[in-house]
């Protein structure tokens, strides 16, 4: 079900003590190579709920996204939109505590962007204190080691994020205008006059590669990985054992 589309009375009637699981779909509007919509990183987390949602309507709450997250590297770029970490992180945590008032006892933040990571795991420490289960996925992350049986490569609008979009929202693709970055970071760093190099063209990595195809592998990768997470979430089986 979709949290917005219901009415007052369907969700106490038809929601509270029936449904304890959620999904807030988080991402970002800002320059995707010269070739991906600003909206990429809420497009693709956004789908990725709908498929949960067509098979697990009477058993998950998906809620409307948050569009706008924390991206300063590209604000350069024109059309990119980046709010604080700290405003950022304040708006999901009070969304999750406020879904926990209505009986959500698990909560799946599916986020698109990497700039909000760090904001996230503050806003989940925060929502776990009224006693809900909060996980965090970052799909081009968690799911890496899957993602590249698919593709050669992953990055900020590179292959991987390319042909999801491809996948997904064809007609948004400019490929004729897709790009290569072929810098790699040594470290973790920031600075002045990086940006030429961290964020080339927009990209990390190379988009010219993405195609429709591996979209779909994709798309269909990550709906299996977050029905193992719902599986795991309802039978309490969120942990391996190694002795």
């Amino acid at each position: 079900m979709y949290w917005d589309n219901l009415t007052t009375k369907h969700f106490r009637d038809g929601v509270i003590g029936r449904i304890d699981t959620a999904i807030l779909p988080t991402g970002s509007v800002e320059a995707h190579g010269q070739h991906c919509p600003l909206g990429t990183d809420n497009m693709a987390p956004w789908y990725f709920a709908q498929q949960i949602e067509a098979e697990y309507a009477d058993r998950v709450l998906i809620l409307p996204p948050v569009p706008y997250g924390h991206t300063p590297d590209l604000e350069d770029w024109a059309g990119t939109l980046s709010v604080s970490a700290e405003t950022f992180r304040r708006y999901v945590q009070e969304i999750g505590k406020g879904v926990a008032n209505w009986g959500i006892k698990h909560l799946i933040l599916l986020n698109g962007h990497g700039g909000n990571t760090a904001a996230l795991q503050g806003a989940m420490e925060e929502i776990a204190q009224e006693q809900i289960t909060v996980v965090l996925v970052n799909w081009w992350l968690d799911f890496s080691q899957q993602i590249l049986t698919i593709t050669a490569g992953q990055g900020h609008a590179g292959e991987d994020e390319t042909s999801v979009m491809l996948a997904i929202a064809p007609k948004l693709v400019h490929m004729e205008d897709a790009s290569f970055n072929p810098f790699r970071p040594r470290y973790r760093i920031k600075g002045p006059g990086l940006a030429d190099k961290s964020l080339r063209h927009a990209t990390t990595g190379d988009g010219r590669q993405g195609t429709s195809a591996k979209g779909q592998q994709i798309a269909d990768l990550v709906k299996t990985q977050l029905s193992q997470l719902l599986s795991d979430l309802w039978n309490d089986n969120l942990f391996d054992r190694t002795v």
